[in-house]
C-alpha cells in the first residue's frame, strides 16, 4: 500500500537497507510473535504512561 501511495506522489525512494544488527532484533520479534510472546495489556499501558500518552 505505501509503495502505491508513493508511486501516486511521482517521489522514487531507495529501499532501506538494514544493517545486520536491525535484521537480527528484526528475525528475533518475528520469532517471538510466532511463540506468542506479546506484551501484556497492563505493559502496554506502563510503557504509554512513561512517556505520557
Amino acid at each position: 500500500m505505501a509503495r502505491v501511495i508513493i508511486a501516486m506522489t511521482g517521489e522514487e525512494m531507495a529501499a532501506v537497507q538494514l544493517t545486520a544488527e536491525e535484521a537480527a532484533s528484526f528475525e528475533e520479534s518475528l520469532a517471538q510473535a510466532e511463540r506468542g510472546e506479546f506484551a501484556t495489556d497492563d505493559q502496554i499501558r506502563a510503557i504509554w504512561a512513561k512517556h505520557g500518552l
